[in-house]
């Protein structure tokens, strides 16, 4: 049996039963700004930055150039849309690695709610036709989610 494993494990491509992302955005009353993290397979997000700028990208956490070229790349991907004009307004706060995930972490210190603004979450979907991309919403003890797709990329936040 672990010889036909092995076999297997050298012939075929790494495999994901499926692809997705996990983002939660919370505002925090005392810093007056929005916190967001965002959960991304390390496989996946290696492939498609590598796509975006058509060289071997190796996503290393704490690394300088590697986490600029994530942060190019979500600035693309990760977007915020006040009516027709286009904002990435977040600060850049680092990542972290844990098992076979990445997290970033990005802020918006504002004193604006972000409802009614639209947000646009592609990231991946122009590799992957099954990417799907959570987002879960808080504030002031509301909650709300949103799940981001191919041809439904761009939704408005709403309380």
């Amino acid at each position: 049996m672990k010889l036909l494993v092995l076999f297997l494990s050298l012939f075929l491509p790494d495999l994901h039963p499926f692809h997705s992302s996990v983002t939660e955005m919370s505002y925090n009353q005392k810093d007056q700004s929005w916190e967001i993290s965002i959960r991304l397979f390390q496989d996946d997000l290696e492939q498609s930055v590598s796509s975006a700028i058509a060289k071997k990208y190796r996503m290393i956490p704490g690394d300088e150039a590697s986490e600029k070229e994530l942060d190019t790349y979500l600035r693309k991907h990760f977007r915020f849309h006040a009516g027709k004009q286009i904002s990435t307004p977040y600060r850049w706060l680092g990542t972290e690695q844990q098992q076979d995930a990445i997290w970033v972490y990005l802020e918006i210190p504002t004193t604006s709610d972000l409802a009614g603004s639209y947000l646009e979450n592609s990231i991946f979907l122009e590799i992957f036709e099954d990417q799907t991309n959570l987002v879960q919403w808080a504030s002031a003890g509301q909650k709300k989610s949103y799940l981001f797709r191919k041809s439904q990329e761009i939704q408005q936040l709403s309380r």
